[in-house]
């Protein structure tokens, strides 16, 4: 596969994940706080591995390329490679603490702005960009193409936005079952 496949197929993922965060937190006007952190979170990331690429040039990511086979291994490795990129990703959610009570009123009430909360969805935020690279570096190897960068980016930004489902998926099960179902709650 080349760069552009690499490419197209990370787009086409990150997409998906994002019509499945929409699903599971509808906007009722705007950014919900788990768009908002992705995005921040996103930009943060793109600062920090500009800044890991400056101090480690191309060998940051080619030793990612030619990484462990498995997660923990992957996740290690990212976490010493990239660990500005990482820290960047984490810091631009964490801008969101503030942000969503002057956005959006009664985002207390939602738990959106709960540090817990945050650093959770960032974990796994992390953990899913550490997958996403192995997802794909596999998908490389399994094909026959050349396991290069563009590989490692396009499934760490697909990873990361699926790790966000993942953790809005799992907030909002534990959410229910402290809950109750919506029809306990005197909902709908």
């Amino acid at each position: 596969m080349t760069a552009f496949a690499w490419g197209a197929l990370g787009i086409v993922l990150v997409l998906g994940g994002l019509l499945a965060l929409a699903r599971l937190r509808p906007a009722r006007g705007g950014l919900t706080s788990p768009q908002w952190m992705l995005l921040l979170g996103s930009l943060g990331m793109a600062s920090g591995m500009a800044m890991d690429a400056h101090f480690g040039g191309l060998e940051t990511l080619a030793a990612l390329c030619l990484g462990p086979a498995d997660l923990g291994g992957m996740l290690g490795l990212h976490l010493t490679q990239l660990p500005l990129a990482h820290l960047g990703m984490v810091a631009g959610g964490l801008v969101v603490l503030p942000l969503m009570p002057r956005l959006r009123r009664g985002c207390r009430r939602q738990l959106c702005a709960q540090l817990g909360q945050n650093l959770l969805c960032s974990s796994w935020m992390v953990v899913g960009m550490a997958a996403g690279s192995l997802v794909f570096l596999q998908l490389a190897g399994w094909s026959g193409a050349v396991r290069e960068p563009a590989a490692v980016l396009a499934g760490m930004a697909a990873g990361m936005v699926w790790g966000m489902v993942a953790s809005v998926s799992l907030v909002q099960a534990l959410i229910r079952l402290s809950y109750g179902p919506p029809a306990a709650r005197g909902g709908p």
